[in-house]
């Protein structure tokens, strides 16, 4: 997956290089099926220990890749199962799309792609006048992550470029990025289409990811994606290149995405431009104790569909969005296993969740979901079909506990998106959404000490109007109902588009 580079040196940015520039480490060794043609390419059967990759470089013509029963897994190896790769990630001179075949059942299991870090070596010593002091040390004695290709060499290597501005350099930062880390991973565009089913399993980071748009799905297909990170993400910084494109466009019949237990963090759908749902039952189960089920830089736009997204941090919904929906911010941590039941004025059921994890807020939206007024309450008895929680069909309900709220209207956003728990203990946890390294930025070199601390002081020091302090939320977070364990409104009224609800806790009169 090279080409015009006269010599290659393998090595792993996962494993930690103390001292000096000689060191051999084993290359990567996997089964690769390369597909460098243009047109339908139609995949079927078992590939286990390898992976699908497929070159897009200087192609005019569009790729149609056909799933119609296919089974790829990387057998734990740190690749994609299937890789969509370019040098220029603002290539558009074609299209490639994942077509579902009809009646098909398609299962994707891998994840992730040894990450390169380079600077050219004709420019090495340009490159560490960036650097003094302790960082400069640093800089000398990892040096051996950088200068491993020419300039020219590094041009024609195949893996997506990124330059990044010097303004944004920070220590460990190269000029150039590498990266592929999802189950299935593009540098460019990629598109989803068709009737069949698509499981997707992340084995190290997340389960579909691209640098570009990412539009799953044409009205139809049933996909369900399992990661150890962000189950769906367009992962491009306008930090780092001026003219990307990473709107994630969500279409389907039916998506779960699930972020699982043992990852240490993760959004279900992750978008670094903009979030648009357009159709379909949508299921967004984020990490357990952080992050959003719905995320986005730019905005996320709910269009249409049946959308039903928990975590522990809320990403604002426009109220530009076409349909209806409803944000529930809980006082206390809904815990697994707790059933939460909306009902409308004539006691019908407008939707039921009972969840495998904890979680502090609770998006939902529906066509079905009209102006009027709405009661809420926790557990009670159902029997119906449900899908992850998310009951689908309802035979029975009978009523729990009732939920009121204390605040209605705007929640403010927390730098680096969302609400933080009302049960945070800022003295053994760290909010990693504001804290974590950038998706672009893993595995690099790390920052010395100094660096860390100075970083912690202007965290620290640079406090905003709409974050919660130590002990409650500022402004628009509701001021009346943290630390309780009830709340006064009953009625979930819902008059225009944009309905958030803090506070919510046990109803009192």
């Amino acid at each position: 997956m090279f080409d015009g580079v006269s010599q290659y040196k393998p090595y792993d940015l996962d494993d930690f290089i103390e001292n000096g520039n000689d060191y051999d480490i084993e290359a990567l060794k996997i089964t690769t099926i390369n597909i460098n043609t243009t047109g339908n390419i139609e995949l079927s059967g078992e590939l286990k220990g390898g992976m699908i990759a497929v070159n897009t470089n200087d192609i005019s013509k569009d790729i149609n890749i056909i799933l119609n029963g296919v089974n790829v897994d990387t057998d734990s190896k740190k690749v994609p199962a299937i890789y969509v790769y370019n040098k220029d990630i603002n290539y558009t001179n074609h299209k490639v799309t994942i077509k579902l075949a009809s009646n098909s059942k398609n299962y994707i299991n891998g994840g992730k792609l040894k990450k390169v870090s380079l600077v050219g070596s004709d420019e090495l010593n340009n490159y560490s006048s960036k650097y003094s002091g302790t960082n400069k040390e640093n800089y000398e004695k990892y040096n051996n992550y950088y200068g491993v290709y020419t300039s020219d060499e590094i041009n024609n290597i195949l893996f997506a470029k990124i330059e990044a501005s010097n303004e944004k350099l920070r220590d460990g930062d190269p000029y150039y990025f590498y990266k592929a880390s999802g189950a299935i991973s593009s540098d460019i565009d990629l598109y989803f289409e068709g009737d069949g089913y698509l499981e997707v399993k992340s084995n190290k980071k997340e389960g579909i990811e691209t640098k570009g748009n990412l539009t799953l799905g044409d009205g139809k297909g049933d996909y369900v994606v399992y990661a150890l990170d962000d189950c769906l993400n367009t992962t491009t910084s306008m930090s780092y290149s001026s003219n990307v494109r990473n709107t994630l466009t969500v279409n389907v019949n039916s998506l779960t995405a699930i972020v699982l237990d043992d990852a240490d963090e993760g959004d279900a759908l992750d978008s670094n431009g903009k979030l648009v749902v357009d159709g379909g039952t949508i299921i967004a189960l984020s990490h357990p104790g952080s992050d959003s089920g719905l995320d986005s830089d730019n905005g996320i736009y709910i269009n249409g569909g049946r959308v039903i997204s928990i975590g522990d941090m809320y990403d604002e919904v426009s109220s530009d969005s076409k349909q209806n929906f409803m944000l529930l911010s809980f006082n206390e941590r809904i815990n697994s296993g707790d059933l939460i039941t909306l009902l409308d004025e004539k006691d019908n059921v407008v939707f039921s969740f009972k969840t495998d994890r904890t979680y502090s807020n609770l998006v939902y939206s529906s066509k079905d979901l009209k102006n009027g007024t709405y009661y809420l309450y926790k557990n009670g008895d159902i029997e119906g079909t449900d899908n992850n929680g998310f009951y689908t069909s309802i035979d029975k309900y009978t009523k729990g506990t009732q939920l009121a709220y204390s605040n209605k209207g705007n929640i403010g956003r927390m730098m680096g998106g969302g609400q933080r728990p009302n049960d945070f203990d800022d003295n053994n946890q760290e909010d990693r959404r504001s804290n974590r390294p950038s998706e672009n930025n893993e595995d690099m070199t790390p920052p010395d000490d100094d660096f860390k601390e100075k970083n912690k002081m202007n965290n620290d020091n640079n406090e905003r109007p709409d974050m919660p302090d130590k002990n409650g939320f500022k402004n628009d977070f509701s001021p009346d109902g943290i630390n309780n364990t009830t709340a006064t409104n009953k009625e979930f009224k819902i008059e225009e588009i944009a309905n958030l609800f803090s506070g919510v806790a046990t109803y009192s009169e």
